[in-house]
């Protein structure tokens, strides 16, 4: 078995977290010494460009609202802009003594947030804070993210998801109620629906019109990835031996079987990524396998073999003709339809 991968990197360092800016163009992955490495998004990633970034190392890199840039937040208690093409870095917020866990930035650009532990800052363009006092939760948060339209921002935590309309003058916290950790959080695309990763192996959803829940259970582990497909009619998530993908259309997952994609015995899928265009989802193994699964019921195809180190990072350029993937050892991998292509011939 060979990997179809067209280009590779191995950087000997843990690789942190892997991310692509909105734009698509721009992809960034942040290891272990607290440096970075910026590639365009494309088969003309040759030579990383190597960014200094915490004195420490990031914990949380994010899109950021500059449609072209990355958002970091560290274990120097330093929020941080890396800027690409330029390949430098501006602190755009710092509180001392204390983890920037999370960071993120809404669509439209007008916002950016991040946790200082149970404390939730939330930024202008200006960089100025939006709310004096800030807000905060009861327990330590699990994400941080902006609904579709920048208008609500939700922080997972302990017991549930609390939310603020990041619009009010005098902001009132609306908390999603349900008992365990909920980590990860995903918004439907059109806004309407909240759901949150859970610790215990579950997936928790609320529609936020009438507060109607759903709960999706029986996964083998923590839910730490999920996407919604290009036209949003399934959710596909990491956490078991296969890509469960659950339904969103005509009428929501309520009483309805999720779509299994791939998978086999003794492995369990710890990222994926759906394609941004097509019907098709990348997922990663933590054995080190990758595959790309079709949606239309046709067979999987794998592009990398399992070579023991995680996947813990997968995106997909803008235009879907390029696939980024990470592992905890220190390896970024680039596929190309090209590449894949190729593989498949010779494969035979």
């Amino acid at each position: 078995m060979i990997s179809a991968a067209y280009n590779q990197w191995n950087f000997n360092l843990p690789v942190l977290s892997l991310c692509v800016n909105r734009n698509g163009d721009f992809v960034a992955a942040t290891l272990g010494d607290g440096t970075a490495r910026v590639l365009p998004a494309s088969d003309e990633a040759v030579t990383p460009k190597v960014v200094a970034m915490h004195d420490g190392i990031s914990l949380s890199l994010q899109p950021d609202a500059d449609d072209h840039a990355f958002l970091s937040g560290g274990d120097d208690g330093k929020v941080l802009i890396l800027d690409p093409v330029l390949g430098e870095t501006n602190v755009i917020a710092e509180v001392k003594n204390t983890w920037i866990d999370h960071v993120a930035a809404s669509v439209d650009g007008k916002y950016r947030a991040f946790n200082a532990g149970k404390n939730i800052h939330v930024l202008n363009e200006e960089g100025q804070e939006v709310f004096d006092p800030g807000l905060s939760v009861s327990g330590t948060p699990g994400a941080v993210s902006f609904s579709p339209n920048g208008k609500r921002l939700a922080v997972s935590h302990y017991n549930g998801v609390t939310l603020w309309w990041v619009g009010a003058k005098k902001p009132e916290a609306e908390t999603l109620e349900w008992k365990g950790a909920h980590l990860g959080l995903v918004w439907t695309p059109d806004g309407q629906t909240l759901l949150s990763g859970m610790q215990e192996g579950a997936l928790h959803g609320w529609q936020l019109a009438d507060k109607k829940e759903m709960r999706m259970e029986g996964y083998a582990s923590k839910i730490r990835s999920m996407g919604f497909t290009a036209r949003g009619k399934y959710l596909a998530t990491s956490g078991a031996e296969q890509v469960i993908c659950w339904p969103f259309s005509g009428g929501g997952p309520w009483g309805k079987q999720p779509l299994m994609l791939g998978g086999a015995e003794g492995r369990l899928v710890s990222c994926v990524a759906p394609h941004p265009k097509d019907e098709m989802v990348a997922a990663g193994y933590n054995d080190g396998m990758i595959i790309l699964a079709p949606l239309d019921g046709r067979m999987e195809v794998m592009i990398n073999p399992p070579e023991g180190s995680p996947i813990n990072g997968l995106v997909w350029n803008a235009t879907g003709d390029a696939l980024f993937a990470s592992s905890e050892s220190g390896r970024v991998l680039l596929f190309t339809i090209g590449s894949v292509k190729s593989a498949l011939v010779h494969a035979g």
